[in-house]
Parts: C-alpha cells; sequence; structure tokens
C-alpha cells in the first residue's frame, strides 16, 4: 500500500510487535493550501509482525501488492501474459531482499 510522510521515512519500522517495511522510496511534490510548493515522500508499505519469520516477512510484503488470486492468476497465466509474470517474479525478488535486510538487523 502507498503512505505519505512529511519527512524521509526508514526502510524498517519497528513499533510495539508491529514492523512496517518500507520501499520505492521518494520525494514528491505535495498539496499545498497556500500555493507555496512542498513536498512529501511516498513509499509503498508493508505491515508484518516483528517476530515474522523470512517465509512470513515475504508473504506479508507480497500480500501488500497482490491478493492470493491476483498472484495465482500472475502464476497461472505465465503463457499468455507473461510481463505481468515477470512483474510478480521481480517484486517476489525484492521482497525476499527486503525480508532478508530486516533478518540481518536483528
Amino acid at each position: 500500500m502507498k503512505a505519505f510522510f512529511d519527512t524521509e521515512p526508514s526502510a524498517y519500522e519497528a513499533s510495539g510487535n508491529e514492523l512496517r517495511i518500507r520501499w520505492d522510496i521518494k520525494e514528491v511534490p505535495a498539496p499545498s493550501m497556500d500555493d507555496e510548493p512542498r513536498t512529501q515522500w511516498s513509499a509503498e508499505e508493508a505491515v508484518c509482525n516483528v517476530f515474522d519469520n523470512r517465509a512470513a516477512l515475504i508473504s506479508g510484503i507480497i500480500r501488500s501488492k497482490y491478493s492470493v488470486d491476483a498472484e495465482f492468476a500472475a502464476i497461472n497465466n505465465q503463457s499468455t501474459k507473461p510481463e505481468e509474470y515477470a512483474e510478480y517474479q521481480s517484486f517476489r525478488v525484492q521482497a525476499k531482499l527486503l525480508a532478508d535486510g530486516w533478518m540481518l538487523q536483528e
């Protein structure tokens, strides 16, 4: 899910048992009430549990972008929609790297 911030967010943020994993962090123009240029930060974000194992983290990250049905569709339609399958596989690799990044911090 897309999230917006006033300051640059960190890739990993733990609060209690909740873990927010962020990627694609970038500075973007923000709406302004006084016509002054303003910026904010946007990021894709998955909410997991700080005690999740690697597999659960990967699943949580993937679920932030793909429902179970959408994931199965990407896999099952790989011969008719190879670009969707390639996008899914690329995101899956990214999810593994993000999960590994958190596991290395502990």
